[in-house]
């Protein structure tokens, strides 16, 4: 096993928010570096267009001019004109990242002919497609996700349930953003920028503001705030996604906004009775993706999928932190309160006995 990991399982340990500045990437790191430099210290981290993850994408060539400047408006429209996409209508008026009063939907060829409109193209966003799964899912993806993204518990699971996934196309035109926010769950993201720029402002837990540029990959820690602006015509993926680095938070992420949930609807608890929890939680799932049974059952999937592959370094681990977080959540009262465990595919304790017979299996 690898220091790194050796060092991790042997000692108690926390990702910090202690570093105030952007890593800068103009090569290649190990993943090694990586998970020292950003993971463990939960720090944003910008892999510059000279590394070239991005050089053999399949929608470079495709999705672009000759120039690999600026969209193939035509091209797009013969690829996706017909399929049905979400729109964020920008406005200055509305600052709240949640509103739902500026979504709607459209063909994608309708929107492309906003998007190329100069009277409109700051005015319509199509954010959050799901454009690899809406297409063919038997065909390549149309780029690769990079080494240091690909431990995703978050898209495993929710591919292995064939649900929606959290794998977003982003495209607008110059001046189109998105507000203040923090990124579903408080899950790591990465935004791949393949043509256009944009500034990214920072202000919780630090302040910084960088511009990003066409080629550019960013990775976006778990739980920091940002605004997004885009500066010409822009086309990104983005990925939100967590793994055993920060497990800990997504799980403290729940428990904090369930709190929030029970606050706000107080007052029909003794009207509720005994399903009171029960409607907490589908509160919980509806507005953020996952509850406690949904968590408990996505680290369920990761750790049989875990048991059953050729053993390294980072499966052992993925373990290893699924065992710590399952022992944890069962130390919570309202963890118990709040779910049916006769509705889990295995239950928690016997989960906790088969990982452990596994790993010591491992050791002989």
């Amino acid at each position: 096993m690898s220091d790194i990991y050796t060092e991790l399982i042997s000692k108690d340990w926390t990702t910090q928010d202690n570093e105030n500045s952007l890593v800068r990437y103009d090569k290649p790191p190990t993943y090694d570096t990586f998970i020292r430099e950003c993971l463990l210290k939960n720090r944003p981290a910008l892999f510059t267009a000279s590394c070239g993850f991005m050089d053999d994408w399949p929608c470079i060539t495709e999705w672009l001019n000759k120039d690999r400047t600026e969209p193939d408006f035509d091209r797009l429209i013969n690829l996706y004109g017909h399929m049905t996409v979400p729109i964020t209508k920008c406005s200055s008026t509305i600052t709240e990242y949640s509103s739902d009063d500026n979504k709607l939907t459209m063909h994608f060829d309708e929107f492309v002919s906003l998007w190329r409109n100069n009277e409109t193209a700051a005015e319509y966003y199509c954010k959050d497609w799901h454009l690899q799964k809406m297409s063919d899912e038997t065909k390549p993806l149309f780029y690769s996700t990079p080494t240091y993204f690909q431990s995703d518990w978050l898209n495993e699971k929710c591919l292995a349930e064939n649900e929606d996934d959290f794998r977003f196309v982003y495209m607008g035109g110059d001046g189109t953003n998105t507000p203040l926010h923090m990124d579903v769950l408080g899950t790591y993201s990465w935004s791949a920028n393949v043509c256009g720029r944009k500034r990214w402002r920072f202000s919780k837990p630090h302040s910084i503001e960088f511009i990003q540029e066409p080629g550019d990959i960013l990775f976006v820690p778990s739980e920091w705030y940002h605004d997004v602006t885009n500066i010409g015509f822009t086309i990104s993926i983005n990925h939100n996604w967590f793994n055993a680095f920060n497990i800990l938070r997504i799980w403290k992420h729940l428990c904090a906004t369930l709190e929030d949930i029970e606050h706000r609807i107080e007052d029909c608890r003794s009207v509720m009775s005994d399903t009171w929890h029960v409607h907490c939680q589908l509160i919980l799932q509806a507005n953020e993706g996952l509850n406690f049974a949904s968590l408990y059952k996505l680290l369920y999937i990761v750790a049989q999928r875990r048991m059953k592959e050729n053993q390294d370094e980072y499966k052992r681990f993925d373990l290893w932190m699924i065992n710590k977080l399952i022992r944890d959540i069962l130390h919570h009262s309202i963890f118990l309160y709040a779910v049916d465990l006769d509705t889990f595919p295995e239950r928690p304790k016997a989960l906790l006995k088969q990982i452990h017979s596994f790993i010591e299996k491992q050791k002989q």
